[in-house]
């Protein structure tokens, strides 16, 4: 008896800020598993054919989360090899340009431009719409993020990309920042927790513009965004520090004040800003309303309220409890 798809999908945590849907191939039968995933990845990616010649057929899992202009997946299994052909691609056009971060094994892209090896934590960035095969020789798990053809073009200049652009993990610390920007969304979403849709969608649209643009091959930017995407990601830290930043990009901390300076900020103070930014969010907030102003200065980062209550202030110009009773009770 075919299994549809449908039946293999469950939504696991919806929120007005992000839904995350999750489908599995574990409980179907060995010999409809490729249908059921060519089912699902038509419906929720881009139409692929789908072979693998392990015995148990497919074995993987796939979590879907969509943002207003960026589409995330990530998927995670054994062997098996992607292609999306010239005959496919008449049938079933996707209007998207994907972004395929490996997140663990060993893979392939072939593609009109020859093959390429690709190693964990490399990436591949290609037009949907063009041929390609994707292989992935042993156990794997990558991230997938897809922009409509408008909105990369928004956020490039560019209507498509010439050719398939292979990112090598060595070259930019913007991989490891893009991993950063999934990891930290799926994980909130997997925890019931209220996600910033807008301040995810400008991580991973800095990440994007200085892997596609002009100034790929621009270390300081890179830097400064990946660094920043850190920052953002780990504000509640409560030890986080300069030389955590630096260590997280793979510079020292010197050159790190250089790249911060650049751009005429400090490290620490951009660290400052950010904890005090998402703390006033808690603040004013109305479903965070029951939080007592020591839980938010700890969740910010703060070991002692005294403190955060000073530098708050010194910042908003006013007290944490009066920036709470000042605001609406909107969530």
């Amino acid at each position: 008896m075919y299994v549809h798809s449908n039946n293999l999908r469950t939504t696991e945590k919806t929120h007005p800020s992000g839904t995350l849907s999750v489908f599995s191939t574990m409980r179907a039968p060995i010999e409809e598993r490729l249908p059921l995933w060519e089912d699902e990845t038509r419906e929720t990616m881009l139409g692929l054919k789908v072979s693998s010649f392990a015995r148990e057929s497919i074995s993987s899992t796939m979590l879907n989360s969509s943002l207003d202009s960026v589409k995330m997946t990530a998927i995670k299994g054994n062997e098996h090899v992607v292609e999306r052909s010239d005959t496919l691609l008449k049938t079933n056009r996707a209007d998207t340009i994907a972004f395929c971060l490996l997140n663990e094994g060993r893979a392939f892209y072939y593609g009109r431009q020859g093959m390429t090896n690709l190693q964990e934590l490399d990436a591949v960035i290609y037009d949907a719409d063009t041929p390609f095969m994707y292989g992935f020789k042993s156990s794997m798990a990558q991230f997938v993020f897809q922009v409509e053809r408008s909105e990369f073009y928004r956020m490039t200049g560019k209507e498509t990309l010439d050719e398939p652009l292979i990112v090598r993990n060595s070259e930019t610390p913007l991989l490891g920042a893009s991993r950063r920007i999934f990891s930290s969304t799926i994980q909130a979403l997997r925890n019931g927790k209220k996600i910033q849709p807008k301040r995810i969608e400008k991580g991973f649209t800095e990440v994007f513009q200085q892997l596609v643009g002009p100034d790929l091959r621009d270390p300081e930017n890179a830097y400064f965004v990946a660094a920043k995407e850190y920052i953002h990601g780990n504000w509640h830290v409560p030890d986080i520090a300069v030389q955590d930043v630096a260590k997280s990009v793979g510079i020292s901390e010197r050159q790190l004040a250089r790249v911060f300076s650049a751009n005429e900020l400090s490290v620490g103070k951009y660290i400052t800003d950010v904890r005090l930014e998402n703390a006033y969010r808690l603040l004013t907030r109305g479903d965070t309303q029951n939080m007592s102003i020591g839980r938010i200065a700890q969740h910010a980062g703060y070991l002692h309220a005294s403190q955060f209550s000073r530098t708050f202030k010194k910042k908003y110009g006013i007290t944490p409890r009066d920036a709470r009773y000042a605001a609406p009770s909107t969530p």
